[in-house]
């Protein structure tokens, strides 16, 4: 499967809790100069990860270095269409992350000057839209 991990403790977990607007955590840079930051609380499938990260590859070639401080390493099952009740749980579709706002999905280190406008693409590859996240410009 497209980014999965390789171990996980549980191969299935449960529901969990609803995504909720909680206050801006204290997002700092660590290795890049640019940064994406999501701007409200979303989940971010493997394949919308995988998706933003080709295109942004795609785009900046070796001109930059990416980060990513995520991974997908939450399980959601799915169980096929047409199935009876009491038959167990389903198996894993696709893993995601759970974004809370106000975290850094990538970070980049370029030599080169990379513009805004590319950084919107990349979100909106994902299909979440454009104010789900912020481009963000630290300066250390």
């Amino acid at each position: 499967m497209l980014l999965s991990p390789k171990k996980s403790n549980y191969l299935k977990s449960f529901a969990g809790k609803h995504l909720k607007h909680k206050k801006n955590r204290k997002s700092y840079l660590n290795l890049g100069q640019i940064c994406l930051v999501a701007n409200e609380p979303i989940q971010l499938t493997n394949f919308q990860f995988e998706s933003m990260r080709l295109f942004l590859r795609r785009y900046l070639k070796k001109s930059s270095q990416m980060f990513f401080p995520i991974f997908p390493s939450v399980p959601i099952t799915k169980k096929p269409n047409e199935i009876r009740l009491g038959c167990g749980k389903g198996p894993v579709k696709y893993w995601s992350f759970n974004l809370k706002k106000g975290d850094i999905i990538v970070e980049i280190r370029s030599t080169s000057q990379i513009k805004k406008a590319i950084f919107f693409l990349a979100a909106a590859r994902v299909k979440i839209g454009g104010k789900s996240f912020v481009f963000n410009k630290l300066d250390r």
